[in-house]
């Protein structure tokens, strides 16, 4: 589905895929990891034209966390709050996996076993299967956009049903897929005294079982887990130490800054690692080139991150803020869109999709470089210095204090509205949004009369900032003293 954006000018701002393919560069995995079941509103056509710009951004994988996200048979629980997603009404990924194939993508599903989307809510039928707390009482609901109770591991229901279902995912539905990405958890586990400090002894169980049973049906698959098996390191959050298992080195690792750190003596042994942040999704291309230079420095195979874009309607309060409860989830704070239309064909997404092109072919490109380039792209002929820093400065105003949830705070007045109500919104803050939304207006005057589609574009998210303070005005106002 189109946005405001033309056909003409969504063309001119994607780069021939040739083009953007060309080097191979330090990675032998690039691409993107995207939560496709906190993402109900888009069909078979919008995944495709997102697996189009994958390929056009230089991407030979994807992973795609389905958990949550398919029409289950054996458990209709496992999809039942996410009956509004598009693949539940209308299963399409097998469709959407043969298409990658043809753009030379690899796809690997995810899911977390014992806990996170769809897997969470089996205990809602079988709470004989929940997880205990460090207080030795059970677990309560935890999760994004779905919200249920984490697994015990040492349950022989648990391991069963668990199996179950990643079987009817990997097997009967999308047998075409690549392989899987096994996300161990990164905010709960269990503390009942059969798991306690051998928690991730009980997880590898369910692992080491599924990763046999993928490979003895396909052997070159690509099966990703986390270090928390083999390392026997403090798990980060969680105040457990890891496992130390046998390691199998057809394994592909998966490290994060937050989850699972960088471990080099497992790296060697891998055949193929990959490090994520969340930088695409959620920051600057500064941020983007430092990830790649991290990812090349820690001598990983692949670098996979983030582009996750919620549009899930929250029944609950996320990440603790009550005015998000029953609205719908804004993609990365473009609230011009509509529910059905993808962000990241949108020009502040497409200054992130350039940076990430570019610096994962080349972590050591220098940045101006890198903004000749993005001026190239989105004005053609017409860019300009000044035009380029303005692209910029839209791109950070959406990315500067995002949230996996919220909006930045200068594109969504509702969320300096619950700022002020909960004391947050310091005279520093209320100083810094004014300045901010000056330099908007600043952009928004200069690009009135565009010379290309790319600045039409930019002009037409500059004024779009600013209508949504037109009535607002006091909420920044300096307070009296």
């Amino acid at each position: 589905m189109l946005s405001a954006l033309t056909a003409a000018t969504i063309l001119m701002l994607a780069p021939p895929a040739d083009d953007a393919r060309r080097g191979d560069g330090p990675f032998a995995q690039r691409g993107y990891y995207i939560t496709f079941m906190r993402m109900p509103t888009y069909d078979l056509a919008d995944w495709r034209r997102i697996v189009d710009a994958i390929a056009n951004d230089g991407g030979n994988t994807l992973v795609l966390w389905v958990a949550g996200a398919f029409r289950s048979r054996k458990f209709p629980i496992t999809w039942a709050y996410n009956e509004e997603h598009e693949n539940v009404r209308n299963d399409f990924v097998r469709d959407l996996v043969d298409r990658a194939h043809t753009r030379g993508i690899r796809v690997l599903l995810g899911f977390t076993p014992f806990g996170y989307d769809g897997v969470n809510q089996y205990p809602l039928e079988h709470p004989e299967t929940r997880a205990v707390g460090k207080d030795g009482r059970p677990v309560g609901k935890g999760g994004i956009g779905c919200w249920g109770y984490n697994l015990c591991p040492s349950r022989p229901e648990s391991q069963r049903f668990l199996l179950e279902y990643i079987r009817e995912m990997a097997f009967d539905f999308y047998p075409n897929a690549d392989g899987l990405l096994i996300e161990s958890s990164d905010y709960a586990i269990c503390h009942c005294p059969d798991c306690g400090p051998h928690f991730f002894e009980k997880e590898f169980a369910f692992v080491k079982r599924i990763s046999d049973e993928v490979w003895a049906k396909k052997p070159d698959a690509t099966i990703v887990v986390y270090p928390h098996y083999f390392s026997g390191a403090e798990v980060p959050g969680l105040g457990v130490r890891a496992a130390r298992q046998p390691f199998d080195p057809r394994w592909t690792l998966f490290f994060t800054p937050h989850s699972a750190h960088l471990d080099p003596a497992l790296i060697k042994r891998a055949r193929s690692s990959l490090w994520w942040d969340d930088s695409p999704a959620l920051r600057r291309p500064q941020d983007i080139k430092a990830g790649a230079l991290r990812a090349r420095s820690a001598g990983v195979t692949g670098y996979v991150p983030s582009l996750e874009a919620f549009s899930f309607v929250a029944t609950v309060a996320e990440e603790g803020q009550e005015w998000l409860k029953g609205r719908r989830q804004v993609p990365l704070g473009f609230g011009w869109l509509k529910a059905g239309e993808p962000p990241y064909f949108e020009l502040p997404m497409r200054v992130n999709r350039i940076a990430y092109r570019e610096f994962s072919r080349d972590p050591d490109l220098a940045f101006e470089r890198y903004r000749s380039i993005l001026g190239n792209e989105v004005f053609g002929t017409t860019a300009t210095k000044q035009a380029v820093d303005d692209l910029l400065e839209v791109q950070a105003t959406f990315a500067d204090g995002r949230t996996w949830c919220q909006p930045s705070p200068l594109v969504c007045p509702d969320r300096v509205r619950a700022m002020a109500s909960q004391g947050k919104l310091t005279p520093e803050k209320r100083a810094e949004y004014r300045a901010g939304l000056e330099r908007i207006r600043q952009i928004e005057a200069r690009h009135r009369n565009p010379k290309s589609d790319g600045e039409k574009e930019l002009h037409r998210i500059a004024q779009w900032v600013v209508e949504q303070w037109r009535d607002e005005g006091k909420l920044l106002a300096p307070k009296a003293p």
